[in-house]
């Protein structure tokens, strides 16, 4: 259901003047992003020629990757916006082949992790069990926590060899924050949509006065060439197998990290979200790999979603996935056209801080609230803290990691990486012994309702189940219990099982008798009056309505009625 506080919601479409500016504000905020390539052209040391290829070439496969994660068709693409970015989880992986063997090896093994991408989404529904909620909501949470350290050393000027804040630096990085903030809180009307905008030109201005933006930024823009098509000597495709351990690792953590971005989207476009949806997050990772697999053959970094644009969505409450194709559209425009993508390239150091800051706090908040919306036991207590301390050990004790081989330095690049792989690992190691059961007699003299509400809210919080699908059951095998008692014929003990596993909540209902019939269609009210065997009939209807799927069988005068719920 559309949630009322959305001014756009994913499948809306804006006026085109709002939606270009909105398009431009995400723009802004992906050219953050572009850092990445220039990190990995430097740190491998390449010609500078093939480094402006790199970079625009990743700026391609940004603009085309949003695109076909906008689209919505079945079987590709969410129909969410979620702008791509070169992603920081490729950072390693990319040095490593660039030293290895230039920009043909880092092509052709980015497109192979796009292969792979492709792969895992083919199985992702039987990977669902490593994506529970509080999962889902810690690599959500993360998103967040992973811009911090990119946001505040621009934000208080310590980036380089600075070692303390920078006074100037820091006041225009909260005049920026502040700016974006107050018009997010208190702008109206039109003006709420674009608090980005507004901050990041106030940055931007205020820089320039004051020497932050670099030597003559206005003259390097008029200096870059209006056009410049890719070098052609520079497209290449290569290929090592050791290579796989580390493109592997990131092509994984992209895959988890993609898996919660999707979700966090189907929740704030939906106020009945209860669990990912899989099928669609099936669909967006497929256009994923399909987009990696472009970019990596075009020359371009490996690709990951935005967590900062989700976050900038949230703010602003416009999803709509025609922002994703303006967007795109922008980000390949700017790939030949190296006048506008020096505005962003040259981005100073409080704009980006600023920015960022405001998005990372969106993020966070939304894996906290999507890690709530499950009771939390032990086992999940453990998966959830267990993870987010070593997870941001990255960050707190980066010297931690030092002696990790080159190979499998993309896992603690960051701390969503190592978050991310050892929550799926203890997730696994906590399901042992997760599958309970409860068998119950039911005494027909007594309230039968009683005895399964009773039942059923005390399993419920036991297990940590969600209340409506335990209500749900409670329904179904009260129905159940209360006709196999009084409607069918029945002799002996009508025992009642009940198992869950998280994902799934079934029951089944024993008993020496006749099985329970379960028409798909209601009987007719003429037919209830006149009919006695008929309210047998609309017990089992309402039954079938109830759960998720139902069966009745029989076997030696013993019946069975299984009643299953997903959770």
């Amino acid at each position: 259901m559309r949630p009322p506080d959305l001014e756009y919601a994913a499948d809306d479409r804006p006026p085109f003047p709002q939606i270009f500016l909105l398009g431009l504000q995400h723009t802004g905020i992906v050219a953050t992003a572009f850092v990445f390539p220039i990190l990995v052209a430097r740190a491998a040391g390449i010609e500078a020629g093939a480094a402006a290829f790199f970079v625009s070439m990743s700026m391609l496969a940004n603009g085309i990757a949003t695109i076909f994660q906008a689209v919505k068709y079945p079987g590709f693409g969410s129909g969410f916006l979620i702008p791509r970015v070169a992603g920081p989880n490729y950072v390693s992986a990319s040095i490593l082949a660039l030293q290895s063997g230039g920009l043909s090896l880092l092509c052709g093994m980015t497109a192979f992790s796009g292969v792979l991408q492709v792969l895992l989404s083919r199985v992702v529904r039987r990977l669902r069990v490593l994506f529970p909620v509080e999962v889902t909501g810690l690599v959500i949470m993360m998103l967040g926590v992973a811009v911090v350290p990119y946001a505040l050393p621009n934000f208080f000027g310590m980036t380089g060899s600075a070692t303390s804040p920078d006074l100037m630096v820091t006041a225009i990085s909260i005049i920026t924050l502040a700016l974006t903030v107050g018009v997010t809180v208190w702008g109206r009307g039109q003006l709420r949509l674009f608090p980005v905008i507004v901050g990041m030109a106030a940055g931007y201005a205020l820089c320039i006065a004051t020497g932050l933006a670099g030597a003559d930024p206005l003259g390097q823009i008029a200096r870059s060439p209006l056009v410049a098509l890719p070098d052609p000597r520079y497209f290449g495709l290569s290929f090592q197998p050791v290579l796989m351990i580390p493109f592997g690792i990131a092509a994984l953590v992209t895959f988890v990290k993609s898996v919660g971005e999707f979700s966090i989207c189907q929740r704030i476009n939906d106020t009945e979200w209860k669990r990912p949806d899989m099928e669609n997050i099936r669909s967006g990772l497929f256009a994923d790999g399909i987009a990696s697999c472009l970019g990596g053959v075009a020359g371009g970094m490996g690709q990951t979603g935005s967590s900062s644009n989700i976050g900038l969505s949230i703010a602003t409450r416009s999803t709509s996935r025609s922002i994703g194709f303006i967007t795109g559209g922008i980000l390949i425009v700017l790939a030949f056209l190296p006048v506008l993508a020096t505005i962003f390239l040259i981005m100073p150091g409080p704009v980006i801080g600023g920015t960022l800051v405001y998005v990372a706090g969106f993020i966070i908040v939304g894996g906290f609230q999507t890690i709530t919306t499950r009771m939390l036991d032990s086992r999940k207590i453990f998966v959830i803290g267990i993870s987010f301390i070593f997870g941001i050990s990255v960050y707190l004790l980066p010297g931690a990691y030092a002696g990790v081989h080159p190979l499998f330095r993309p896992l603690f690049d960051s701390a969503l990486s190592l978050t991310t792989v050892i929550a799926i690992v203890l997730n696994l190691v906590m399901r042992i012994g997760v599958r309970q059961r409860i068998t119950v007699t039911i005494d027909p003299k007594s309230s039968i309702s009683d005895q399964i509400f009773t039942l059923m809210d005390r399993q419920g919080e036991a297990w940590a189940a969600r209340g409506e699908v335990i209500h749900r059951m409670a329904m179904a095998l009260t129905e159940a219990c209360e006709l196999v008692a009084g409607q069918a014929s029945t002799s002996g003990p009508v025992t009642v099982s009940v198992s869950f596993d998280e994902y799934n909540l079934d029951a089944e209902v024993s008993y020496t008798g006749t099985p329970v019939p379960l028409p798909e269609k209601r009987p007719g009210d003429e037919e209830i009056l006149n009919d006695p065997s008929a309210m047998l009939l609309l017990g089992g209807f309402l039954i079938r309505a109830h759960a998720d799927r139902a069966s009745s069988s029989a076997s030696g005068g013993q019946a069975l009625l299984k009643i299953h719920m997903e959770h």
